[in-house]
Order: structure tokens, then C-alpha cells, then sequence
């Protein structure tokens, strides 16, 4: 109503709009289904505004719709608004882009369905010049936004490698900071268990290995353990490549660290490290590859049950 009756922009529809986030922003209790459906119809016109003030709350109003279950999301994707909302990912004005995506990243949390009505908007074409923005939390969203994505179907993760963004993505997990790195292990640990074999491959191409092993000495126990799944789920895919993984691997200092590991006071990670290390590299194997050149210390009197700290080459 607010918008049809040509309400001025900078004393009136501002503040409206500003309600109306502050309405959506609520979650004890949350807006009703009754008043979600009659705000919907007035953000599908607010996020198409020219006042960044009033672009800034819609695009903060929608991250609120969207932030929780399917059907919430669902609601949002139906009134239309999605690709309006997609394209503030352009957005200069940081303001207007920070909820919006936010936004976005909320809708991907949802079903694989959910996820590709965005993708379907164009969304990822945005997404090289989210990764590399100046502004670290910008970046840290888009990671976790792709981080969503890697989790979803096959033809998903295609796409975010479509769009080369997986190099980006394994730069964040090497220079961005400690929450941008967080969510980037996720993006691509989520990417070695819903990938195709082919896919990893692609993953472990782009130098993923190099940037995974160098975190394993991180604090953060949920971190650890979500690369060493990415790594093991590498190992456990790679089949033919197995041999040249485990060098890489070895090469940029990945063994020493997950051989310590195995002393970790977390019964999973310590388990998980213990495991990579029996599967891949025991001494038998090793010793079978003495001839290819790998530079493993071997001590042949620990090949036995490897003891509560793990073990030691």
C-alpha cells in the first residue's frame, strides 16, 4: 500500500520499511503465517525501491524470513522476490549487500529444491567477486553460502565449479581468517561427500590437500575433524590416486600432523586420525612403495598394534 500510494521515500517508506524488518526481526514470538503473508507482497516492492536505506531493511527483513525451517523459506520463494533479491548480490553498497547475502545463503540452507531456485536466479555469477571482497565477514558469507551449495546434489557442486569458484574457495581456507577458514573447510569437506569422483579430483587439482593439512593444528576440535573427513573421504575415493594423495599429503607436512593427532583428547578425532594413518599409511605400505621414492621413516619394530597414542614413524 505503502509503496503504491507514493509515499515519500525519505520520511515515510524508510521508516515503514524499518518496522517491518524489526516485525520480521522477532523470533519470541515470530511474526505470524497471517502477517508473513501480507508483508511478502510489500518486500516484493520494497527490494525493488532505488533508496538503498529502504533496500537495506527489505534485504534485512527477507534474511529474517528465510532464516529457518523449509516451509519458512519456501514462503519467500513464492511471493516472487528471489530474483530481485539476487540481484543486490552487485550491490557497492555494503549495506544493502550484507543482508542481502545473507539472504541468499539463508535460502540455500534449505532443500535441494530451495537451493536451486536460487541458483536458478543466477546467483553464483556474483559469487567471484564475493569471495575476493575487501570486506572479510562479506567473504566469510559467500563461503558459507558455497559451503551450502557443496552440500547439496552432484549437478550443484557442478555448478559452483562451473563458475570457478573453487579456487577462490581453497584461497579463503588459506588466507582468509579464522571464521572465513571455517567455513571454507566445510565447503570443501561437504564437496568430498556429495562429489563425483571426478569432482574431487577436481578439488584435490586446485592444491585443496595443502590448504586442508595446514589447518590440522588448529584449536577449533569441529574444524579438525571436518577436514580429516574431507581428507579421509579423498583417500577413500581417490582408488588410483590413493598413492599420490598420501605424498601430497606427506610432502606439506599432513602426516606429522595427524600423526599427533592420534594423541588428541577428542575420542573422534583422535579415532579418525588413527584410522587414516592404519589405512594409508601403515608400514606395510610403505615398504611396498619403497621403490616409487616415497620418503616415509619406517621404524619396523612399531609394526604392531599401534598403542592409546597412536603410531609413530
Amino acid at each position: 500500500y505503502c509503496c503504491k500510494s507514493g509515499i515519500n521515500a525519505e520520511y515515510g517508506l524508510r521508516n515503514i520499511v524499518w518496522v517491518i524488518a524489526n516485525l520480521c526481526r522477532n523470533k519470541d514470538p515470530p511474526p505470524s503465517a497471517e502477517v508473513v503473508s501480507k508483508v511478502l507482497p510489500a518486500l516484493f516492492s520494497l527490494v525493488q525501491h532505488t533508496d538503498n536505506e529502504v533496500l537495506t531493511d527489505a534485504c534485512w527483513a527477507l534474511s529474517y524470513l528465510t532464516d529457518g525451517a523449509d516451509d519458512q523459506i519456501q514462503n519467500v520463494l513464492n511471493s516472487g522476490v528471489a530474483p530481485y533479491l539476487v540481484q543486490h548480490l552487485g550491490q557497492t553498497d555494503v549495506r544493502v549487500l550484507t543482508p542481502a547475502v545473507r539472504a541468499v545463503g539463508n535460502i540455500v540452507t534449505g532443500s535441494e529444491h530451495q537451493t536451486q531456485a536460487a541458483l536458478d536466479c543466477g546467483c553464483l555469477s556474483f559469487f567471484p567477486a564475493l569471495l575476493q571482497h575487501h570486506k572479510e565477514s562479506i567473504k566469510k558469507e559467500a563461503v558459507w553460502t558455497i559451503s551450502n551449495i557443496t552440500a547439496g546434489t552432484k549437478s550443484q557442486i557442478q555448478a559452483v565449479i562451473d563458475h570457478g569458484l573453487i579456487p577462490l574457495v581453497i584461497n579463503a581456507l588459506e588466507t582468509g581468517d579464522f571464521n572465513t577458514q571455517k567455513e571454507a573447510a566445510w565447503s570443501v569437506s561437504n564437496m568430498t561427500v556429495n562429489g563425483t569422483p571426478e569432482q574431487i579430483k577436481y578439488l584435490i587439482e586446485q592444491q585443496a590437500v595443502r590448504s586442508m593439512c595446514a589447518l590440522l593444528g588448529v584449536r577449533d576440535p569441529t574444524i579438525v575433524q571436518v577436514l580429516l573427513d574431507g581428507l579421509n573421504n579423498m583417500l577413500e575415493t581417490s582408488k588410483d590416486e590413493c598413492e599420490d594423495i598420501c605424498r601430497m599429503i606427506e610432502d606439506c607436512g599432513g602426516l606429522d600432523r595427524i600423526e599427533e593427532l592420534q594423541k588428541h583428547q577428542n575420542k573422534q578425532i583422535y579415532k579418525l586420525a588413527f584410522d587414516i594413518i592404519d589405512k594409508f599409511f601403515s608400514p606395510e605400505d610403505y615398504l611396498e612403495n619403497d621403490d616409487e621414492n616415497f620418503n616415509f621413516q619406517i621404524n619396523s619394530t612399531e609394526q604392531q598394534a599401534a598403542p592409546e597414542g597412536g603410531f609413530n614413524f
